[in-house]
C-alpha cells in the first residue's frame, strides 16, 4: 500500500503540473498558481526525517533578508560554476539533483566521481515536474542560470515550501549594485557553510583562497600598466561579452588590467564588434562553453578581416577560460592568476 507521504507527494505534482501552461504568465501570477499547491508541500516536508530544525538564520540575498529556519537535507543545484561551489564545500551528500551540466567531463576531475549516484534532473533550463519529482527541501541557482521570472523562482519555490539561494553575481538582474567583486564568490560561499551548518568547512576554503588572491594583488600593487582586456563569450555578427557586473571584469581589475567593455552596465551582454577595433584589446580572454569550442572561436578571430590590424590578434595575445572559471566559483582565483601571469609576467610567476 503506498505511503501517505507518496500520496501527498503525487497530489502536489499533479496540482502543479495541471497548472505548467501558467508558466510563462508573470512571477506574481505564477505565484498565485503555486500557491495551490503550497499546503501540501508544506504539510510532507516538516515530517520529513534528518531536517534539522535550528534557530532562525538571517541571510541577505540580493539585497533583501531571507530567513533560514532548518538545516537543508534535499538540495538542487543548478549551474556548473554553482555546482562546483558545492562540491568544493564537500556538500555532495546533500545533493539528490543537479542541472545546467550539459557534460560531467567539464567538471574538475577529482570532482566527477562525486556526482557518480546524483541525478541528472536538467542538463538545460529548470524543469518543474523533475524538479519536485526529487523532492528538495532547497534550490541553490542564480538569475539567468535557472532562475527566471515567469518560470521557476525564489519566490515561486517559497510558495512550495522550497527554501533557495541566489548567486550574488546575478543579481544584478533583480537589483541595482555598485559593484562585482571576487568577495562576491567567497560571500556566497560563506553563506552555503552557515546556511549547511558547515561555516568551519567555508571559513577554511574561503581563507585560503582570500589569501592567494592577496599574494597577487600585492605583487601587482605598484604596477600602473592596465593591459586592455576583451572577454570574448561568444557570438558571430555580435560578440557576447562581459560589462562592468560580470565576474571577469573583478577577475580582470584583481590581475592589474582593464576590461575594455566597463562601460557596459549589467553582467554577461552584447557589445558591438566596432567597440572592439575602436578599443584595440592588448589581450583576449576567450571563455570555453563548448559553444564552438575554444580553438574554433580562437580561429573564428583570426580570420575575421576587420579584426586583423588589433594588437591581440596580430601577436595572437589569447588567454583561455572554462565557463566555471569566469563565472563564479571556487576556481576564480587560480583563474586570475594565470591571467595576472599572462598580463604581467614580470611581476606573477608561471601558474
Amino acid at each position: 500500500m503506498k505511503s501517505n507521504r507518496y500520496m501527498r507527494k503525487q497530489l502536489l505534482v499533479s496540482c502543479c503540473l495541471k497548472r505548467s501552461a501558467l508558466m510563462t504568465m508573470a512571477s506574481l501570477a505564477l505565484a498565485l498558481t503555486l500557491s495551490a499547491c503550497s499546503d501540501h508541500r508544506t504539510e510532507d516536508t516538516s515530517v520529513m526525517p534528518g531536517k534539522a530544525a535550528r534557530a532562525p538564520l538571517s541571510i541577505e540575498v540580493c539585497g533583501r533578508p531571507v530567513v533560514y529556519d532548518k538545516v537543508p537535507q534535499r538540495a538542487v543545484v543548478h549551474g556548473i560554476n554553482l555546482l562546483e561551489m558545492f562540491l568544493a564545500l564537500g556538500l555532495q551528500d546533500r545533493l539528490v539533483g543537479y542541472g545546467g551540466l550539459r557534460d560531467i567531463q567539464r567538471l574538475p576531475k577529482a570532482m566527477q566521481p562525486l556526482l557518480a549516484q546524483v541525478p541528472d534532473l536538467s542538463s538545460q533550463g529548470m524543469n518543474l515536474e523533475t524538479l519536485l519529482n526529487a523532492e528538495p527541501d532547497f534550490v541553490f541557482s542564480g538569475w539567468s542560470y535557472g532562475f527566471r521570472q515567469g518560470q521557476i523562482t525564489p519566490a515561486s519555490l517559497q510558495e512550495l515550501g522550497i527554501a533557495s539561494y541566489v548567486l550574488s553575481e546575478s543579481c544584478i538582474r533583480q537589483v541595482a549594485r555598485e559593484r562585482v567583486s571576487l568577495e562576491d564568490t567567497f560571500s556566497d560561499l560563506l553563506n552555503l557553510g552557515r546556511i549547511f551548518d558547515i561555516e568551519a568547512r567555508a571559513g577554511a576554503l574561503v581563507r585560503g583562497q582570500r589569501a592567494e588572491l592577496q599574494r597577487i594583488t600585492d605583487a601587482l600593487k605598484d604596477q600602473v600598466d592596465k593591459p586592455r582586456v576583451f572577454v570574448f563569450d561568444s557570438g558571430t555578427d555580435i560578440p557576447v561579452t562581459t560589462g562592468r557586473y560580470a565576474m571577469p571584469h573583478a577577475m580582470i581589475e584583481a590581475a592589474g588590467g582593464s576590461n575594455i567593455f566597463d562601460d557596459l552596465n549589467s553582467s554577461w551582454m552584447r557589445g558591438n564588434w566596432e567597440d572592439v577595433i575602436a578599443r584595440d584589446p592588448d589581450w583576449i580572454v576567450i571563455v570555453d562553453n563548448d559553444r564552438p569550442t575554444a580553438d574554433g572561436k580562437r580561429q573564428f578571430l583570426l580570420a575575421k578581416p576587420e579584426l586583423s590590424q588589433l594588437k591581440a590578434i596580430r601577436e595572437q595575445k589569447f588567454v583561455l577560460m572554462d565557463f566555471s572559471e569566469a563565472t563564479p566559483g571556487p576556481r576564480n582565483v587560480e583563474a586570475t592568476r594565470r591571467l595576472a601571469h599572462a598580463l604581467h609576467p614580470a611581476h606573477i610567476p608561471r601558474p
